[in-house]
């Protein structure tokens, strides 16, 4: 009899229709970051496994929370993995440094790698199962990047689904934002929408068009804002943000720093992103030392909120590059 492929069609079946249920020993809290700021984070701990096989921590992308992920944590405790998820600051219910809460701001990128930081120390580290497995999606990922070369012990290895690796900008050249987002900061509108976004707004519109083309998991981030509470939403990037996210990804591409991640790196690439440069992220994958680029065909910017078929491939992809069925080794790295 062939064995049956890890997850199960059970398993993905049983996590899509509780997708807006976190498992019942979920716990949500607040821990205090390396500045004080107060940052909302959860752990799934898989209670009714008797051994974990290690710990995958989710970070969201930019305008997401913690709840996005609840039909992938569903999965890996289901394999038998324990989860913990963390609200970026600026989003979510963390500290957000700008009072209006539907503005999505932030003074710098470097903070998102300290709080990462601070997680591991305050809530992961002799509390969870190792080994620790960074996955995010899109900004989230980016920081998860980031945090691979800056703290390279935190973590064995990293999933990172349709990373920011730098920006998407429909052909415009590059140089035209980043200038753009210099003179708006010095003119004091660095808090200003940049064009064509705006206050949180539900259903398909503008830019959320481009996310995915499964209707119903689309709907899961607003009925976690609207049913749940309010306070998860946020609205556009200001030019604030948008001016640090390209920052970030400069330092993210400069000379020798990929090329410093020694940990394995799978990214996932959505392929009919239009939110970030799949070109970037190709490139960046050749520079890894133990990096595996897979491309999702058809897929949309949020792959993890895509159609069975495609969601069906992102976990293949996961199978092939750790084992689901007896956990991680990463010995040999």
């Amino acid at each position: 009899m062939t064995k049956e492929t890890l997850p199960t069609a059970e398993m993905l079946a049983r996590a899509k229709r509780e997708r807006r249920e976190p498992p019942s020993d979920a716990v949500f809290n607040y821990f205090p970051s390396y500045d004080g700021e107060m940052l909302r984070y959860a752990r799934f701990p898989a209670s009714r496994v008797l051994e974990a096989k290690g710990t995958v921590i989710f970070l969201p992308g930019r305008t997401e929370f913690i709840e996005k992920f609840i039909e992938d944590v569903h999965i890996w405790n289901d394999l038998g993995f324990a989860c913990a998820a963390m609200d970026l600051r600026g989003q979510g219910m963390s500290y957000r440094p700008h009072a209006d809460r539907d503005r999505h701001f932030v003074r710098s990128f470097e903070p998102h790698i300290e709080d990462v930081k601070t997680l591991f120390e305050k809530a992961l580290t002799n509390k969870m199962p190792a080994p620790f497995i960074l996955m995010g999606h899109s900004a989230g990922s980016h920081v998860i990047l980031r945090v691979m070369k800056e703290y390279p012990r935190l973590a064995k290895a990293a999933i990172t689904v349709a990373p920011m690796v730098d920006v998407f900008t429909g052909g415009v050249p590059r140089f035209i934002p980043k200038w753009l987002t210099i003179a708006m900061r010095y003119m004091g509108l660095g808090a200003k929408y940049i064009p064509g976004h705006g206050p949180f707004k539900d259903g398909r519109w503008g830019w959320r068009r481009k996310l995915t083309h499964d209707d119903d998991r689309f709907c899961d981030e607003d009925f976690f804002i609207k049913e749940k509470d309010r306070r998860l939403a946020v609205g556009g990037a200001t030019y604030k943000w948008l001016r640090e996210a390209l920052r970030s990804c400069d330092k993210l591409q400069s000379p020798g720093y990929p090329e410093a991640i020694q940990a394995p790196v799978l990214i996932l690439q959505a392929g009919e992103d239009a939110i970030v440069d799949n070109d970037a992220q190709t490139k960046f994958a050749e520079r890894l030392p133990n990096g595996k680029l897979v491309v999702i065909e058809g897929a949309m910017h949020e792959i993890l909120k895509e159609t069975d078929e495609h969601r069906a491939e992102v976990w293949k992809a996961i199978g092939e590059f750790i084992d689901l069925e007896n956990g991680p080794d990463f010995s040999a790295i």
